[in-house]
């Protein structure tokens, strides 16, 4: 990041750097502190120069969804400014992590307890039922992308590749995201909606209940080829049948045949989380 926009200010507001997070080719995204009230956040950068067209198109993408939603399972943006050099993006930062970490710390373990998984799986559902109300398909659902507080709450982020679905079909034909989190219509190069997410959301579920991805290959044809199948592992015994019987739900081989996101919050297993 420039050493200017280690100083930000924007609108009478100053921030004071605190670290770098990370680094990518086009930018990085660093830590700061708000004078005004002492809380932290993510100042992301994009530098115009470095990158493509691409790039900067999917950043502009993300603040658009990202304004649509208001949820407290959805990293929220608070602001964006170009200069001449650079797109910054202010958003909340998630103190705790991602889910990716706290299952690979959790691998050396023992497996995670049913209510500490249903507790991570009832607030992704929550965040992904939202996105779903204003038909943002979000296309790249992974642990990598559920960030957390300190305080074990999810917040799902990275929206660079989600897209709106309108007209009169409501599908989407690009084939992107995550190969280990795709549903077989993806695989297959087939038109695909919502109900995709809902497949991914499955994946996300079986990770956490097994510790291990949902499908697994040394190459991407034999991971095309499981995930056509469908076929997953069993669950541990310590689980209870409505957990299995869930994740057989969400990962359906018929998009037709999963629940929607609203549907899941009705299950049992969820729907006294919501009184």
């Amino acid at each position: 990041m420039s050493d200017s926009a280690h100083s930000l200010s924007n609108d009478q507001e100053e921030y004071q750097f605190v670290r770098v997070l990370g680094r990518g080719a086009f930018g990085e995204a660093a830590l700061y502190r708000k004078a005004e009230d002492n809380s932290l956040v993510v100042w992301k950068e994009i530098n115009l120069h470095r990158s493509s067209k691409n790039v900067e198109d999917s950043a502009l993408h993300e603040i658009e969804i990202l304004s649509l939603l208001n949820h407290d399972n959805i990293v929220t943006y608070y602001n964006h400014y170009i200069d001449d050099e650079s797109l910054f993006i202010e958003m909340e930062y998630a103190n705790g992590g991602t889910l990716h970490d706290k299952i690979r710390i959790q691998e050396s373990g023992q497996l995670l307890d049913e209510e500490v998984v249903l507790w991570y799986f009832y607030q992704l559902v929550s965040a992904v039922a939202h996105i779903h109300d204003f038909d943002v398909i979000h296309r790249d659902i992974k642990t990598l992308n559920i960030f957390l507080t300190k305080s074990e709450i999810v917040k799902l982020g990275d929206f660079g590749i989600s897209k709106v679905l309108d007209g009169e079909n409501r599908l989407a034909t690009s084939i992107v995201g995550t190969p280990y989190y795709m549903s077989p219509e993806l695989v297959r190069g087939e038109p695909y909606d919502l109900k995709s997410d809902i497949w991914a959301v499955g994946c996300v579920l079986y990770e956490l209940l097994t510790l291990s991805k949902t499908f697994n290959a040394t190459n991407q044809l034999r991971l095309a080829a499981e995930i056509v199948r469908g076929e997953i592992k069993d669950i541990n015994e310590k689980y209870s049948e409505e957990i299995t019987e869930l994740i057989h739900l969400l990962l359906h081989k018929d998009p037709n045949q999963r629940p929607s996101m609203m549907e899941t919050l009705k299950n049992p297993l969820l729907s006294s989380r919501r009184e």
